[in-house]
């Protein structure tokens, strides 16, 4: 008496379906509901540059200058760019030790101290270099493919000895960002004095 296959007929037949089920959804979850084709599409259209707004000048009654705009250079990276680094040359340019180097990164990829942190996106990876300083790591540019340079302004203060009425500025913390959606992870805001008393006045 033959076999009746009928039954394996359907059984195949469901796993073709279930296949075809769980690829069909697979392929929605990464269209639909995952962003990271679209991150990485961007990344290769679009370098997003940041252009910080320069703090506002302080002045006595008498109209005479006592806090001014100094031009400042940050060095920002996107990992995912980054291309068979000459680490030593890097940090040479750089003047700076393997070991600052490495933790810098580590620092940028935790998500704890970096919420923002993405492989596609521009990150912090140092501040405030002089022009002297960029204009040596300008040169050298080329070499370190997926590292950027962002002008960026900080403050000079005529008068030192006014320094506790005028008060200072300081990278914004985690707190700060928390409490004014308006900054995040890099900028600087007023810490004490009349920096801070007038922030929103003075930040741009």
């Amino acid at each position: 008496m033959g076999k009746d296959y009928s039954l394996r007929k359907y059984v195949i037949g469901g796993i073709a379906i279930g296949v075809a089920f769980i690829f069909l959804l697979r392929l929605w979850g990464l269209q639909v509901m995952s962003n990271e084709y679209k991150m990485n599409a961007d990344s290769n259209a679009f370098l997003n540059k940041t252009q910080y707004p320069s703090r506002g000048a302080m002045y006595d009654r008498s109209g005479k200058l006592l806090v001014f705009n100094q031009p400042s250079y940050d060095i920002t990276v996107v990992l995912r760019e980054i291309e068979d680094l000459d680490t030593l040359d890097f940090c040479r340019t750089l003047n700076i030790t393997p070991a600052y180097f490495l933790k810098r990164m580590e620092d940028i990829k935790d998500k704890r101290l970096n919420p923002g942190y993405s492989k596609y996106t521009n990150q912090t990876f140092m501040t405030q270099l002089s022009a002297e300083e960029c204009g040596v790591f300008q040169e050298k540019l080329f070499k370190f493919p997926g590292f950027y340079i962002q002008r960026r302004t900080i403050r000079q203060y005529v008068y030192n000895s006014a320094a506790h009425a005028l008060g200072d500025i300081g990278e914004v913390s985690m707190k700060e960002i928390k409490e004014d959606d308006y900054y995040v992870r890099g900028d600087y805001i007023g810490k004490q004095g009349i920096e801070k008393s007038y922030e929103k006045y003075l930040r741009g």
